[in-house]
């Protein structure tokens, strides 16, 4: 189960702490937590949008405060953190996967471990920023097909993870490269993450050129998502769009057999 939450100023953002306490009380069946900071559509006065604008650092101080620090804003990483990971493992089991290349304000994230009902974020256990550090090397070493030294440094990873937990779950990943072995370290912890879907009033093209969630449309184009719903979806319903009781119409026997 992942809860989504969308987050307003002045009207939820002091219940980020009580839902991350409920998540981990529920953690036998919830396994991540994804906070949307609210996108801001139609025609909004400046003093209406300030009122309920929040941002993805608001979020992260919010879960510092609201948990009394026990995670705290510095255990969060960019979601594109983890492509030099996949990088790596492809490069040595010569396969390619899920590359999320999106832009770095795009989204934050960090991974919780529950022991004893008590949330332990993913720093503890281990060095971050050494750990990618090393992947980074892994790949550059395959990349010149050097795949002794390679595997050298992705065994030499490990010792960026300083708890038997993470060791556990981290070395089958990292040997197996399986969704399988992911999806054990996943149900070890609950992922807290928060992606900002842009508005026409903060809207980065930097950041649409990395999107990597996207609508496909009938007419074969694929449409960064933060764009599709600021600038194209109007178009696009209109062209596409089918009145019901015409769809009402053409679907007849279907509705007639379904009922």
């Amino acid at each position: 189960m992942v809860l989504v939450v969308t987050l307003v100023k002045g009207v939820n953002d002091h219940q980020l702490g009580d839902i991350i306490r409920f998540a981990v009380d529920n953690f036998d069946v919830i396994r991540c937590i994804n906070v949307q900071p609210v996108s801001l559509c139609g025609r909004l006065p400046e003093e209406e949008r300030a009122k309920m604008r929040i941002t993805i650092p608001d979020f992260m101080r919010l879960c510092e405060e609201q948990t009394e620090g026990k995670i705290k804003t510095n255990d969060f990483y960019p979601v594109p953190t983890v492509v030099p990971i996949a990088q790596a493992i492809g490069a040595i089991k010569h396969k390619r996967y899920v590359e999320f290349t999106a832009h770095p304000h795009c989204g934050m994230a960090t991974y919780l471990f529950i022991e004893n009902e008590e949330m332990i974020p993913i720093t503890h256990y281990g060095n971050v920023d050494r750990f990618v550090k090393t992947m980074e090397k892994v790949y550059a070493e395959a990349q010149k097909e050097h795949e002794t030294r390679a595997k050298m440094h992705l065994v030499g990873a490990l010792r960026h993870a300083k708890f038997g937990l993470l060791r556990k779950h981290l070395l089958p990943i990292l040997r197996k490269g399986s969704y399988e072995a992911l999806g054990d370290l996943q149900r070890k912890t609950i992922l807290l993450s928060s992606m900002h879907f842009m508005d026409p009033y903060n809207f980065d093209l930097e950041r649409v050129q990395s999107c990597c969630i996207h609508y496909a449309v009938p007419d074969g184009r694929i449409i960064p998502f933060c764009t599709m719903n600021s600038i194209h979806r109007q178009e696009i319903e209109k062209n596409l769009g089918i009145p019901l009781d015409q769809w009402k119409k053409s679907h007849e026997k279907e509705i007639t057999v379904a009922a």
